[in-house]
């Protein structure tokens, strides 16, 4: 019966990846667009579950053509963990940028939501994904998906896991200090970037986030603000929510980024595009600019020097 339930999970997971809809939308040409000299330029993306539009792919060779010297995906690469080998396929397209994930829901859940088989999968997305040429880093933390790296144009880029328990976890909330703490010792390190999948709580825009995950997700929520505020964290970008929103949390530039082909959230077309983020790194700050798969401009507030 096990393996009946299985198979016929996976059946529904590829029939819905292979017939999911999508607006024919024409996207963005891909050409080549180097960083200015001496900016170092990330890309960052996440959600391109179901992704019939073929955004990731197209973000894939963008990142490509525009230089960038790291990709930043926040998660939920497909509909369920059993596709996940699909979504490996395609980064050839991204090769030689390095590529840098955070665990999302759909890593570690079937579907999304339903757990069986949790510690198995977050064991097979570290094995797949991380220790390799292309993603140079190991976790943290035992049994997690917890690390940080060092980046071209003194970054230091933290990927957190707010989805494999209710919060962060005490044990990942030290982690977190004394990785922060040491980094601002470090003179070159000018630029401190958190990624995570779900959005903070408490953060104004969407309650699709970790206010959904309860009290000890709400405290744990908090504790990591006072920590970005503590040490100087110059960005904080999270995905879930299938949309563009970019906000203050805490003082702190705040984005949303679900963009990379998942279904899209009603939430009106100032908001609910594909895209992806370009981070222009300078000594003196981020720049962050919105790439829309279909081309079109951004007026909901892309760059940090907006009002």
């Amino acid at each position: 019966m096990k393996v009946r339930v299985c198979a016929l999970g996976l059946a529904l997971a590829l029939l819905l990846v292979l017939t999911g809809c999508g607006a024919s939308v024409t996207p963005a040409p891909v050409v080549p667009m180097p960083p200015p000299p001496g900016v170092v330029r990330l890309v960052v993306g996440g959600d391109s579950r179901n992704d019939a539009a073929h955004v990731l792919p197209w973000a894939f060779r963008q990142a490509r053509a525009r230089g960038a010297s790291a990709f930043l995906f926040l998660g939920d690469m497909e509909l369920t963990p059993q596709l996940d080998a699909v979504f490996a396929d395609h980064l050839e397209l991204l090769d030689p940028v390095p590529f840098y994930p955070v665990l999302g829901n759909h890593e570690i859940r079937v579907f999304g939501f339903l757990v069986i088989g949790r510690h198995h999968a977050e064991r097979a997305f570290r094995e797949r994904f991380l220790g390799t040429v292309r993603t140079p880093v190991r976790t943290s933390l035992p049994d997690r998906v917890v690390y940080s790296a060092r980046l071209p144009g003194g970054v230091h880029f933290v990927a957190l896991d707010n989805v494999s328990q209710d919060g962060f976890g005490a044990e990942q909330l030290a982690w977190l200090e004394a990785d922060l703490a040491r980094v601002r010792a470090i003179p070159e390190i000018r630029h401190i970037i958190v990624g995570m999948h779900k959005p903070l709580a408490h953060n104004g825009v969407t309650t699709h986030s970790m206010d959904a995950d309860g009290p000890q997700a709400i405290a744990d929520s908090d504790a990591a603000l006072a920590l970005f505020q503590k040490y100087g964290v110059e960005l904080v970008l999270a995905s879930h929510v299938h949309q563009f929103t970019r906000f203050e949390q805490g003082g702190i530039q705040s984005y949303i980024t679900g963009g990379l082909g998942a279904p899209l959230t009603a939430s009106g077309p100032e908001h609910a595009f594909h895209h992806f983020l370009q981070l222009d790194v300078l000594p003196q700050g981020i720049v962050v600019d919105v790439v829309r798969f279909d081309g079109g401009s951004v007026t909901a507030g892309g760059r940090p020097d907006d009002d």
